[in-house]
C-alpha cells in the first residue's frame, strides 16, 4: 500500500524570506531613486509649474513601478500565512 503521507524530514521546507527580502529590495531601491530624483527636481531652477508637472510624472513614474513588486509581496505574506496556520 503506498505511503499516503511521505515522510517529509528529509524535505528542505519552502521559506518565502528571500523571496519577500528580494521585492522589499526592489520596493528600496525605487523608493531611494524617487526620493533623489525628487530632490534634484526640487532644487532645480526650472519654473514652479514645470517643477509641479515633472513632480506629477514622478510620483506616476514612481506607483508604476511599485505596483507590481507590492501585489507581489502581499501574494507572497499571505501564502507564508496559510502555511503557517496549516501546517
Amino acid at each position: 500500500m503506498p505511503d499516503e503521507y511521505p515522510d517529509q524530514t528529509d524535505a528542505r521546507p519552502f521559506t518565502f524570506e528571500p523571496a519577500i527580502d528580494a521585492e522589499l529590495s526592489v520596493l528600496a531601491s525605487i523608493e531611494t531613486h524617487y526620493w533623489d530624483e525628487l530632490t534634484k527636481l526640487e532644487r532645480s531652477a526650472l519654473p514652479v509649474p514645470v517643477r509641479d508637472n515633472l513632480r506629477q510624472r514622478l510620483e506616476t513614474k514612481r506607483r508604476m513601478a511599485r505596483e507590481p513588486h507590492v501585489l507581489r509581496l502581499a501574494q507572497l505574506h499571505e501564502k507564508a500565512t496559510m502555511r503557517t496556520m496549516f501546517s
